[in-house]
């Protein structure tokens, strides 16, 4: 299309749904600045009753965390099952069944009087976030312009660092006895205005398409595309056409196709101002192409005379049926065609906590403590706008550079400066400590933060994306908790070591990045991806 697919609609649609990924973030993070004073730790202080609420939870430390680890407990539970509810309600319908844990769970937790309640609570918003984290990526993938895919797709990675950016601002003005209740609420408040936004996006055309619903589809990215009150051109809808072709799973009529024997000639066009969508959800490439040479008539008689045709023409690229074969987590997991997507998944999605980031969002501030004593929580602070900013710079490089190259720079950076870390504290050198912290979690925004949730629906075909998107975010749910649960233990052992041991780990998956992953920048279908078609015996 010549103008550009940047819209105004396009950004309310990433915008609002990314509001899944903030709370996300938000919930991950929002136990860390206040933890001493929920637990009743912060200093010694008689129970202060506000109604039947109490100013603190007394917790010993396997308490704490507890609370902290069962949010990884919900969001695992929800990630299993989310990709087939996204295929089943759709993934506009999955987002706002989300929005629902969201306003649960903080609500729980903010009356909370007991440890109890406190981590049915955590429960709960995991729930929400481990549906998020899948259907996210999905509906970002399926409403992005081709040039546009990775730069939107890392949005997603953008808002759950603005989410933990965010819960650890408010710790800073919040933590306290009494005021602690207010960050876990204000949770409860981004679930409510997500819940109510929502409605106002559209239903993800790519789901649409694979549901035999293309009128549909097709309305949707004429909103997306920003041309539903501007002037839509054949071009425009012969190009929406063949995208909506290329979900399709079997190869049926395009509009270009009718183009090349309409006897017309490519250069000409027609285009109309669009009032409603009744009228777009009529309209069909056919009748479009049939229509280039009469732009002298009024946009009435046209209307007109479309009213009084047959709009289901059985050669219409929207009436062309076809079958979408869903495929399911045995025969994804067991047969030989998804074997080396489901390797490269499982990898991607493990080595983004195995190399170590969530040691700094969960215990950044035990961490920076000894390095800090008097300003852990401003350095945590700086360290997650600098994650923010770096992840927003690099997001119009994933569709320049690509995903591996933006990978394995990820990796190989975290690894050094894994290894710097320490070294540095284990010689005390206060600086070189510091800047190491500084530059691992730089690092980790230029490849492995945002890349992970774009790429599966690019690593396989469209039949398999919600199956493939349970299975990676399983295991990806599964190594949070292993490294929430573990990290404290091994530090607590041997203390900086264990950023040499995370160090190894990062090298180990540049060396399976390298070999295992591939390029998919520019490259629309399974077969290109991979190179040629894959066995498809187990």
């Amino acid at each position: 299309m010549s103008r550009s697919p940047f819209t105004f609609r396009l950004v309310y649609h990433v915008v609002i749904v990314c509001l899944g990924a903030l709370q996300f973030g938000y919930h991950l993070s929002e136990l860390n600045a206040p933890e001493a004073y929920i637990s009743c730790q912060a200093r010694y202080r008689d129970m202060f009753h506000t109604s039947e609420l109490v100013d603190c939870i007394p917790m010993n430390a396997n308490q704490i965390g507890l609370v902290n680890s069962i949010f990884s407990i919900g969001g695992l539970i929800s990630a299993t099952v989310a990709g087939r509810a996204a295929d089943k309600f759709g993934r506009r319908g999955l987002t706002m069944i989300n929005c629902i844990s969201y306003i649960i769970g903080p609500a729980i937790m903010s009356v909370s009087t007991n440890f109890y309640i406190l981590m049915l609570g955590r429960f709960i918003s995991g729930l929400g976030s481990g549906a998020s984290l899948i259907v996210i990526p999905m509906y970002l993938n399926e409403i992005s312009p081709a040039a546009m895919t990775g730069m939107i797709g890392a949005m997603c990675q953008e808002f759950v660092n603005i989410g933990i950016l965010s819960a650890q601002v408010f710790g800073i003005f919040f933590s306290d006895f009494t005021k602690w209740r207010i960050i876990v609420s204000i949770g409860g408040i981004l679930g409510l205005v997500n819940l109510l936004l929502i409605p106002l996006c559209v239903e993800s055309p790519k789901w649409l398409t694979l549901r035999n619903r293309v009128h549909d589809a097709r309305v949707a990215l004429i909103k997306l595309r920003g041309l539903t009150h501007g002037e839509v051109a054949e071009a425009d809808l012969i190009e929406i056409d063949d995208l909506i072709e290329s979900w399709k799973d079997k190869p049926s009529l395009k509009a270009v196709d009718t183009l090349e024997t309409s006897g017309s000639s490519s250069d000409s066009t027609y285009s109309e101002t669009v009032e409603d969508d009744d009228y777009i959800q009529k309209i069909t490439p056919k009748q479009v192409v049939s229509e280039i040479g009469k732009q002298q008539e009024s946009l009435s008689a046209i209307i007109s005379s479309e009213e009084g045709s047959t709009l289901q023409s059985s050669d219409s690229v929207a009436d062309v049926p076809h079958d979408f074969h869903k495929v399911s987590y045995k025969e994804f997991l067991t047969t030989g065609r998804f074997r080396r997507p489901l390797i490269a998944i499982i990898g991607i999605l493990t080595a983004q906590q195995f190399c170590g980031i969530n040691t700094m969002i969960f215990y950044g501030v035990t961490i920076l403590s000894a390095l800090f004593p008097t300003a852990a929580v401003l350095v945590n602070v700086l360290i997650s706008l600098l994650n923010c900013l770096v992840n927003l710079a690099i997001a119009p490089l994933v569709d320049r550079v690509g995903r591996r190259p933006l990978l394995l720079i990820s990796i190989g950076g975290m690894s050094t400066s894994s290894f710097l870390l320490a070294f540095g504290i284990l010689k005390n050198v206060m600086a070189l400590s510091g800047v190491a912290a500084t530059i691992f979690v730089a690092f980790f925004s230029v490849g492995l933060g945002p890349i992970p949730f774009l790429i599966i629906p690019e690593l396989t075909e469209a039949s398999s994306v919600g199956v493939a998107q349970s299975v990676g975010f399983t295991c990806n749910w599964v190594a949070v908790f292993l490294v929430g649960y573990l990290f404290p233990i091994l530090n607590q052992l041997i203390g900086g070591y264990v950023f040499f041991i995370l160090s190894g780990i990062a090298a180990c998956y540049f060396v399976f990045t390298w070999k295992f992953v591939p390029e998919t920048k520019g490259k629309m279908t399974f077969e290109a991806v991979w190179g040629k078609p894959l066995d498809s015996s187990a």
